[in-house]
């Protein structure tokens, strides 16, 4: 499949690694800039993602074993704002002290960051609507933080299948009353299928509007 987005394309999105945070109080002061989170179940493709709509090749580190992000990881976006990329959930061969710690961290920026303005919820566009995925959803809502469904991997999928998990997850957002959950978005980021809108979607919330992109 020949790939949407061409290897030159900018989406204004560049960014730089600044720290894997172990704490609330390592994170940049409130008002240096909005702050949108990734989250989602390990290998849903968060790196893979991240490293597209950055236009770097390995910028977020990616590889075969799920679960390698222990820690949330911060990056800073040259146009301003940030990405933070919580631990993948639902990867169960790590050590439960690590878990731990993984979900603690999270957890408390969470609690102590009112500032991120945005989650983005990747899903899976192979799998059915998991509860693992419907629980992270609704634990950022509860936490007052806006949710966008971001279904990955559609390059997998026929043309026909496509549409199914974006059917799928337009219905329960629309049961769930739709208050602070939106989307689905579906992206590839191997073809970039979508980038463009998601990209649009990004800028919006860090406030730099819809041009670009």
């Amino acid at each position: 499949m020949k790939p949407i987005a061409t290897k030159g394309e900018s989406f204004g999105l560049s960014a730089t690694f600044v720290l894997s945070v172990a704490d609330p109080h390592q994170m940049p002061p409130p008002g240096t800039g909005a702050i949108v989170g990734l989250a989602g179940r390990s290998n849903v493709g968060k790196s893979s993602l991240i490293n597209r709509l950055t236009e770097s090749g390995g910028l977020a580190r990616t590889g075969k074993r799920p679960g390698a992000t222990t820690l949330p990881n911060l990056y800073r976006i040259y146009s301003g704002g940030y990405f933070l990329d919580f631990p993948g959930y639902g990867y169960m061969n790590r050590g439960q002290s690590t878990k731990a710690t993984s979900q603690d961290a999270s957890t408390r920026i969470v609690e102590a960051r009112p500032d991120i303005r945005r989650v983005l919820l990747l899903v899976d566009a192979r799998r059915e609507l998991l509860p693992l995925d419907m629980e992270a959803a609704r634990w950022f809502q509860m936490m007052s933080i806006p949710v966008t469904i971001v279904v990955t991997k559609t390059d997998t999928l026929s043309r026909n299948a496509r549409d199914i998990p974006r059917r799928s997850w337009s219905r329960w957002i629309e049961e769930e009353g739709g208050e602070g959950i939106d989307g689905p978005i579906p992206v590839s980021a191997r073809t970039g299928e979508g980038l463009p809108e998601l990209v649009r979607h990004v800028r919006e919330v860090l406030g730099e509007g819809a041009t670009g992109g």
